[in-house]
């Protein structure tokens, strides 16, 4: 019992040992922080992605596909809603007689779109895109201006017969572009010349702008174009009617994707092979919405990772601190050392003040940290503004990741690693104190009294 009364008597009595505390409380409050930002941040991400994804897409796709088997067999699968053909391609959007206006900072592509000249032009048939993605919510988004949305039915011709496009609100608005606007989308197909051999040929299409689109992704968003599937085929692959480039699927459960993946996989390879008659393991890629945004997922999963890495070394330098007040505790406590040991106290005893001493302040210190983290965590888009309307300055800028507010997820988990590594820091950094102050000698110790 005396020695946890020694420990808090001297804590209690030295001050500067609120120095070690803190240290402690700031470590965590910003491992909390800042990690659960990038949690929340990441969660909102996937969910912008999701939205503007197919729950399944099917790729590499054989130039022959059977669509009408492939889409029966899909269909086949109890958890599959319907699938959709796409036709992809990619091209250059400019209006005939108009200067572009100047491209944005780059290295902003990735969240927020339209950055560079060239865009991605899907070819979709409007009702069958319509009922595996939220093609139909994209075109009724609240934020498109009634003078910028696309009449029913979409992608439908214009009057005079020019196929339409739609493009992505934030690109018709930086461009100026109107609907009924006439556009060139400037594109390349492959020819066979008479030898042969293949040779890249220009292709310019002529469109009209039907209306925009939003989506919850700013980078599908600012770098995709829609037109019809029919245009491009007329356009691109007279000879191909057929030809779907990839399919679309919707799923019934999203908690069973991967296995409805996995399992539709092998009903395209099977697929394939009855038409081909042979092993074309090359073609038929399924993928789930996360596998195939999954470079970009990563890249912010591996953010997050580099700065738990940083805040941890932020957490060893304010251990130091705490190392630095407790071994200056042992050299002005020498006296009492050698007192405690010449009235029976043992080594160890020694060395249980001074290491409870340790684990105090980091228990302080982790539970200030782990309540203050959690707090400015819930609280964070007030903090936020309350900056900004003191300051002036936006340590957040929520516009330019397209969200309503700053994100913040708490995970519990992550709470009991933050508080599992403050403890086992902080034990670590009481014991080298705590095993010099057992090491005194008690002469020596009392010498000095």
């Amino acid at each position: 019992m005396y020695r946890l009364f020694l420990a808090l008597r001297y804590l209690l009595t030295r001050p500067i040992n609120l120095l070690g505390m803190a240290g402690i409380t700031i470590s965590v409050w910003a491992l909390v922080v800042v990690v659960s930002l990038f949690s929340g941040f990441l969660q909102v991400v996937e969910g912008h992605v999701h939205a503007a994804s197919a729950d399944v897409a099917v790729t590499n796709l054989p130039p022959d596909l059977p669509w009408p088997k492939l889409r029966a067999a899909l269909r086949d699968d109890p958890q599959v809603v319907d699938a959709a053909p796409r036709l992809l391609h990619f091209g250059m959007l400019a209006r005939p007689g108009h200067r572009p206006p100047p491209a944005p900072l780059p290295g902003r592509s990735a969240l927020h779109g339209g950055d560079q000249p060239f865009l991605f032009v899907q070819g979709v048939d409007p009702q069958r895109e319509a009922a595996v993605t939220g093609f139909a919510a994209w075109l009724a988004d609240p934020a498109i201006p009634a003078e910028l949305r696309s009449p029913a039915p979409p992608l439908a011709p214009a009057a005079d017969g020019t196929p339409t496009v739609l493009v992505g609100l934030e690109r018709m608005r930086r461009e100026g572009l109107r609907p009924g606007d006439r556009v060139v989308l400037t594109t390349a197909q492959v020819v066979r010349d008479a030898r042969g051999g293949r040779t890249p040929t220009k292709v310019q299409i002529d469109l009209v702008v039907g209306g925009a689109f939003k989506t919850a992704h700013g980078g599908f968003e600012g770098n995709t174009m829609f037109v019809a599937d029919a245009t491009l085929r007329a356009r691109l692959h007279p000879d191909q009617p057929d030809l779907v480039q990839e399919v679309a699927v919707a799923v019934r459960d999203p908690a069973q994707l991967a296995d409805t993946a996995a399992r539709l996989q092998r009903t395209v390879r099977a697929t394939l092979e009855r038409h081909n008659g042979d092993d074309i393991t090359a073609y038929g890629v399924v993928q789930t919405w996360r596998e195939k945004n999954g470079r970009f997922l990563e890249s912010i999963e591996h953010q997050r990772g580099l700065m738990q890495l940083v805040l941890f070394v932020i957490m060893v330098v304010a251990a130091f601190l705490m190392l630095a007040t407790l071994s200056m505790m042992v050299t002005e406590k020498v006296a009492d050392i050698g007192i405690l040991t010449a009235m029976g106290g043992t080594p160890r005893g020694v060395a249980s003040v001074f290491l409870a001493c340790g684990i105090v302040i980091t228990l302080a210190g982790v539970a200030a940290g782990l309540v203050l983290g959690a707090v400015t965590g819930v609280y964070l888009e007030e903090v936020r503004q309350a900056v900004r309307w003191a300051t002036g300055i936006d340590l957040f800028p929520i516009e330019v990741y397209n969200l309503d507010r700053v994100p913040c997820a708490i995970e519990p988990a992550w709470l009991l690693q933050v508080a599992a590594m403050a403890l086992a820091v902080g034990v670590v950094v009481s014991f080298l104190p705590a095993w010099r102050a057992a090491r005194h000698d008690p002469l020596v110790s009392l010498r000095g009294i």
